[in-house]
């Protein structure tokens, strides 16, 4: 399967949409997620991202609802 790649508007919250659009996208199956893998540039926009996905649990129908996050990955990181 092709990469899929997505653009996000210049005037939106960067993280936060791609976590709600990711979790939308996912929403069918919440383990197609974890198949997921995302490369961001450093560290802290990793530990940005996972804060973005800890707000959306405590939004909707089902606040706090466990969720399995994806694979990210800093691309400056050499671990």
């Amino acid at each position: 399967m092709p990469p899929n790649l997505f653009t996000i508007d210049a005037d939106r919250p960067f993280l936060a949409t791609l976590a709600r659009g990711l979790v939308d996208r996912t929403a069918e199956d919440r383990l197609a997620l974890t198949r997921i893998t995302i490369l961001l540039p450093t560290r802290r926009a990793v530990r940005s991202l996972r804060e973005a996905f800890l707000r959306l649990t405590g939004e909707g129908d089902d606040p706090g609802a466990p969720l399995l996050l994806p694979r990210m990955r800093a691309v400056g990181d050499l671990d």
